[in-house]
């Protein structure tokens, strides 16, 4: 059972459902029994519009808290820089609302009730029995058909209304026997409030002003008699009924006012119905399979081990666990359920996944739902190209490429500097300038560098030369001029970022508590990273310029690592008493993780160091940040110390009720397997599945260590069609914990 979620009960909250999508429609279906919901998304369903927000005097701010920093006033520079620096929050991704299927027989007894959700074929289905009655449900969201299928089949007639509800600006309609939903998203998230997620919804009356436009189209066929009802459709004495959802916007790109769009998505909803008439189900079903398999079987991991709870329903298995951590096959599950995500979430031509993939059920999403570029959103993205899901990691390089442009005047109206930057958060209309509130958040210049590692990332795995000379290196190379341009030397001729932070921690000083130091540990990491990878890219381009010969002298005077009094990696400029020493960030192991910089060859005291700090953060922490220590220990060869964040993980997290984003129960798993930060974010899913990776494969381009970090409960398995830097692709068994084969496709690697 490590390719199938199911349930014995219907789902009652969101985090009960089971999520499907195709990377732009995302659905979750609940499957319950008397009133069926299917809660939908829209990849460009989004508040805002396109926006240069120019802060006046924010570069005079800067110089002001530079000048504070270097007389020791850090307190007071942070101060300047919140009110004098900061903008604005992103944009925020929206519900669309849902689908409701009511059905006339909802009290009688249900019995022998079972919902499961195929990882392998991406369908999820529902099959109980009512009133002597067997019921069968199942939906899929097909990527080559660009809808969402919903079957009902039944051994007697049944009787339902199917309505859609929505919470934006829009209206519904009955025409032609479909149910028509058209709507216009607020034209902002009132981003200038304090308040994060966003205080209210503004529509405005200008049309230069408007949000972006939406449709849906719902068309049903049945062996029933089917009739408009008061904006929804009702189907009497049915024994087999499918049901045909889509929904487009009028999104161009991030530079296009929805004002300024010819697209009609209404026309576009209709035109993709008009074209599914030609199919049956059957054919839709099977066509989408073939898709989602074909990208879901390029890979595998078994470890070859069976218990009595894998045959649980996956619920009640997660809670067996707590008990019994002999269920391997739960570890399979959730890679498996991550790959899932990864290709339900993030395809060829759609947006980049967000904080939520493409799932969210909210108007004022935790965070906006946004693109968090402090780690989260690049997080999403660790395990994809290690699954050869190259074509679906092109939405974030697209996110990228549109930060590299906006990032352009940004750099320059708020620090005087060439190339691009962004910030801590951003969103479909490419935010790049600093958001609001306390500046261990706001004032973070490193998210535009950190994203370069992605990008050059795809270039080790794929050796594709074309896509480093047009994608990857010029944007590395206007990221590099930003920070070239904001370098300083401190009191030792090195060079430093300053002033700077350490995502979202903070320390104290007399007292109060202060995020801005002279310098942080991860900003420096990040342009040291940057500068030594362009290098790279320029050398395996046999490329020379100005500014090669610029980052090439600047590589060597970065400011080196420095431990503490514990012999600990410290985080800022000097070591300062942490107002929380357990917090979820480890910002500065950047170094180790993502990034390679830092390991035992190169650096065996700083790599000590890393363990260190991790003993002093301790293994409790927000979902994301559970999955990103077990990377960290992956990458230390401490597989049992990964495993055993790995099962803290995997926590039973209580589903709650839409309204309460319930922040505070520390990390784990929700019934339905998403993450938990709480509340929930993807990105948990997608870094829990990449420390597996790391505690099996080792990778730099030129060799291979297998099994770095293998726990010693995984005494046996077997790993296949795993890609690796260097445009290799690798299979390999184990028994009794002892490498017994591999094989390797491609470029032939050393393998140690």
């Amino acid at each position: 059972m490590n390719k199938t979620l199911w349930y014995d009960t219907p789902a009652k909250h969101w985090t009960d459902a089971l999520p499907l999508g195709n990377g732009s429609l995302g659905a979750m279906v609940f499957f319950n029994t008397s009133k069926e919901r299917i809660a939908l998304n829209c990849d460009t369903l989004w508040t805002g519009r396109p926006q240069l927000i120019k802060k006046e005097g924010a570069y005079e701010s800067l110089l002001k808290a530079k000048q504070m920093v270097e007389k020791g006033e850090l307190y007071s520079a942070q101060k300047e820089l919140e009110s004098g620096f900061s903008t604005c929050w992103s944009q925020a991704y929206l519900t669309l609302g849902d689908i409701v299927i009511k059905y006339d027989d909802r009290t009688s007894p249900v019995s022998r009730y079972r919902r499961e959700l195929s990882l392998e074929d991406a369908a999820a289905s529902a099959v109980y029995c009512k009133s002597g009655k067997k019921i069968a449900s199942e939906a899929f969201v097909s990527k080559p058909a660009k809808l969402l299928a919903y079957r009902i089949t039944s051994e007697k007639n049944i009787s339902f209304t199917v309505e859609m509800k929505c919470p934006l600006l829009s209206k519904v309609s009955v025409e032609n026997g479909m149910i028509i939903l058209t709507g216009v998203c607020p034209s902002d998230s009132d981003s200038y409030s304090p308040h994060y997620p966003c205080n209210s919804l503004i529509y405005s009356d200008d049309k230069e002003k408007s949000g972006v436009s939406f449709a849906a189209a719902v068309k049903i066929k049945t062996n029933g008699t089917l009739s408009p009802q008061n904006k929804a459709i009702r189907i009497e004495n049915s024994t087999d009924t499918e049901i045909y959802i889509t929904v487009k916007t009028n999104f161009v790109d991030a530079f296009t006012p929805p004002c300024n769009s010819n697209i009609d998505p209404l026309k576009l909803c209709l035109d993709i119905l008009k074209s599914a008439d030609s199919k049956s189900y059957g054919q839709l079903k099977a066509e989408h399979i073939e898709d989602f398999s074909s990208l879901f079987n390029k890979t595998s991991f078994s470890l070859f081990k069976k218990n009595k709870n894998s045959d649980l329903p996956t619920d009640k298995r997660l809670k067996a666990f707590q008990k019994d951590t002999g269920d391997l096959e739960l570890y399979e599950l959730l890679y498996n359920f991550a790959r899932y995500l990864a290709i339900s979430s993030s395809r060829e031509g759609t947006q980049a996944a967000n904080l939520q993939g493409i799932w969210n059920e909210h108007t004022k999403a935790p965070w906006n739902s946004n693109y968090t570029i402090n780690i989260n959103t690049q997080m999403n993205y660790w395990p994809f190209l290690s699954w050869g899901l190259t074509e679906e990691f092109m939405p974030l390089v697209e996110l990228i490429k549109t930060l590299s442009i906006t990032g352009e005047k940004t750099a320059h109206d708020y620090y005087r500097a060439g190339g691009f930057v962004a910030h801590h958060n951003s969103d479909i209309w490419g935010f790049s300038m600093p958001t609001t509130g306390n500046v261990q958040w706001s004032f973070f210049p490193g998210g535009s560098g950190w994203l370069c590692h992605n990008l050059f990332e795809y270039y080790e795995y794929t050796l594709d030369r074309d896509f480093l000379v047009n994608t990857a290196l010029p944007i590395m190379k206007k990221a590099s001029r930003f920070y070239l341009d904001i370098l300083t030397e401190d009191e030792k001729g090195k060079l430093i970022i300053s002033p700077a932070v350490s995502p979202e921690n903070s320390f104290k000083i007399n007292g109060k508590a202060v995020s801005l130091a002279k310098t942080s540990t991860i900003m420096n990491t990040i342009v040291l990273d940057l500068f030594k990878n362009t290098i790279t890219a320029y050398e395996q381009l046999e490329l020379n310029d100005n500014l090669y010969c610029e980052i090439k002298n600047a590589v060597k005077k970065i400011q080196p690592f420095k431990t503490g009094s514990k012999g600990q990696l410290i985080e800022w400029e000097e070591e300062y008493e942490e107002c929380d020493i357990h917090h979820r960030h480890v910002s500065h192991l950047i170094g180790l993780h993502p990034f390679s910089i830092i390991n035992e060859t190169d650096m065996p005291e700083i790599f000590d160091a890393c363990r260190k700090t991790l003993d002093i953060r301790g293994d409790d922490g927000t979902g994301w940040s559970l999955g990103w220590k077990i990377n960290f220990y992956a990458r230390l060869n401490d597989g049992n110390r990964a495993l055993k964040l790995l099962k803290r993980q995997l926590k039973p997290i209580k589903s709650r009720k839409r309204s309460d984003f319930n922040y505070g129960d520390g990390g784990g798993t929700y019934p339905n397997l998403f993450d938990a930060h709480p509340p929930f974010q993807i990105d948990g899913n997608f870094a829990l599945a990449n420390g597996i990776i790391e505690m099996l494969v080792r990778s730099d381009g030129k060799t291979v260590k297998l099994l770095p970090a293998l726990p010693e409960e995984w005494t046996d398995g077997k790993v296949t069609g795993l890609r690796v830097k260097g445009n290799a692709v690798l299979s390999f068994e184990w028994h009794n914990s002892k490498l017994t084969g591999y094989t390797i496709k491609g470029n032939r690697l050393e393998v140690i």
